[in-house]
């Protein structure tokens, strides 16, 4: 176990100072630094530090010093994050350490705060236990932290029916640029920094209207740039815009949520999908019959799911596409009835229809480490999941003939690539397998991109549904906005950071070069 006098022995001087009055550690070493170098992305970015804040007086001096020296501050979870949205370059706070804790749980008014290193599977344990739930959550990827879904407001298999994380939040405690910590909440007014913040960032949005309106997205899910285009004033237009900022407005320590009464019941439709066209069909009847999860996956994905794990995703064989459409309920006997009426709805036979009951099963499918799990054991992990294509999204009226469009244009670069989606929200998740040690690896993975983002464009979609925009989204958000939206995007971080602290790069400000630059492949033998 390593002491305090053994961590102190490694640290540089420039961050001495610093060691001695935290109450939590600091990490220099090499290994850690490569460690948090790089999270579920392709790139690799080495930070001067890793802090882990023991509480929140840590992070006022850590953003002290970051201040005075001008030096990235990059908040962390798990970091995996498949966009590089947990790489920085300067210090790397990671909240899981101490930043884990359950705060409070209000039956009366039906809320839980928690910090935002709890995970999304403890989190869920516990609300379960005192039967409570979280419904946007769980239904489907639950290996992240509270603070990453907050951060990039990443949909999932139910926000088309229970809305984005967005609408379950209640309040926040946040620590600004300056260290000042505020709570914002409904009853809270603002003070000091933050007070400053929206009297700054208010008449911004409403001189700025007429633009913003022109380029409002189409779909609700979309959580590229910044949250500028909801109407509510006071504590609530804070909170809208810290949430799926990805860090790089405040940092946000605690989040209150609403919850309401679990429903103990679950029972997943699989359908497999014959042809395109129906896809949106089915999920116009799912959301009329009141599923609460839809969620889709490809042939290509079937197939490996099929060869390694035959008994967890069902098979359809010759089936472009599987639509798993979930239904939940407190009461057994009516949630039978309410599923028999779905499926016999459906124009298809209930003969070719599949069941899910295993809670367990469906958040397996639906997870992120399941679809990297059998890209590697299919190329025993000698290529790259690129999933820069992973926060796609369009209308539903839009999804067939997006991915028409993706299908023919992955199908002429003849490489493995495996299609998933929260479906219901007309979200598309690509992981294509690039070879690394290709001496064209760099110019691929550009090219692809700009291909990919084109076609969305096209189909007036949004590229960060899921996992932010990061690093890798970030140089391509001209594909989805205007540049006069971009320079609003860009006076807004100028008013929550002006020293540009904060998770630089991550919204706007990394180019296509800086990329390629830290793009991970190995060295090729001489």
């Amino acid at each position: 176990m390593k002491t305090a006098s053994d961590l102190l022995t490694r640290i540089p001087p420039l961050f001495s100072d610093l060691a001695k009055i935290l109450a939590g550690e600091i990490d220099c070493t090499s290994l850690t630094l490569s460690r948090y170098g790089n999270d579920g992305s392709p790139y690799l970015v080495m930070p001067q530090a890793v802090i882990f804040p023991k509480n929140v007086t840590d992070i006022k001096h850590v953003l002290s010093f970051a201040r005075e020296y001008k030096m990235p501050v990059t908040t962390r979870g798990q970091g995996a994050s498949r966009s590089g949205g947990a790489i920085g370059e300067g210090i790397i706070l990671d909240m899981t350490r101490y930043f884990s804790q359950i705060r409070n749980i209000n039956m009366m008014e039906n809320t839980i705060t928690v910090d935002t290193g709890v995970t999304l599977n403890s989190l869920l344990e516990k609300l379960h236990a005192w039967n409570y739930d979280l419904p946007l959550i769980s239904l489907g990827d639950t290996s992240g932290t509270v603070g990453a879904l907050v951060a990039t407001k990443s949909a999932s298999c139910s926000s088309f029916h229970h809305g984005t994380i967005r609408e379950w939040i209640e309040g926040v405690t946040v620590v600004v640029d300056t260290g000042e910590e505020h709570h914002i909440g409904d009853g809270i007014t603002p003070s000091g920094r933050l007070l400053g913040i929206y009297q700054s960032v208010f008449p911004l949005l409403a001189k700025e209207g007429p633009v913003l309106r022109a380029s409002k997205p189409l779909t609700h899910d979309d959580a590229s740039g910044y949250n500028v285009w909801n109407t509510s004033i006071g504590p609530r237009q804070l909170i809208d815009q810290l949430v799926g900022s990805e860090g790089t407005l405040g940092i946000i320590t605690s989040v209150t949520f609403r919850i309401t009464p679990h429903k103990p019941h679950q029972v997943t439709t699989c359908i497999p999908v014959t042809d395109h066209k129906l896809l949106s069909v089915y999920i116009d009847i799912a959301k009329h019959h009141k599923s609460e999860g839809i969620f889709m996956y490809d042939q290509g994905f079937m197939q490996l799911a099929d060869k390694y794990y035959p008994t967890v995703v069902p098979y359809f064989p010759d089936t472009p596409y599987t639509l798993l459409v979930t239904h939940t309920g407190t009461d057994k006997e009516k949630l039978h009835h309410t599923v028999l009426t779905f499926r016999r709805s459906l124009p298809i036979s209930e003969h070719f229809l599949k069941t899910i009951d295993d809670k367990a099963t469906l958040s397996r499918i639906a997870s992120n480490e399941f679809l990297l799990l059998l890209g590697d054991m299919y190329t025993n992990s000698t290529l790259a999941p690129i999933s820069v294509g992973d926060g796609i999204i369009v209308t539903i009226p839009q999804l067939s003939s997006l991915l028409t469009s993706l299908e023919n244009y992955l199908n002429s670069l003849g490489k493995l690539y495996m299609i998933t989606g929260n479906a219901g929200s007309g979200h598309v998740s690509i992981v294509t397998l690039f070879d690394p040690r290709s001496r064209s690896y760099d110019d691929d993975i550009l090219s692809y991109t700009k291909q990919i983002f084109t076609i969305v464009k096209h189909h007036n979609g949004g590229i960060s549904a899921i996992n932010g925009e990061g690093l890798t989204r970030a140089p391509f958000l001209s594909y989805a906005y205007s540049d006069a939206t971009l320079l609003v995007f860009k006076k807004i971080k100028d008013v929550w950071d002006p020293l540009s602290i904060l998770n630089p790069g991550k919204k706007f400000g990394t180019t296509t070069s800086y990329l390629q630059q830290h793009l991970l492949r190995p060295k090729r033998e001489i």
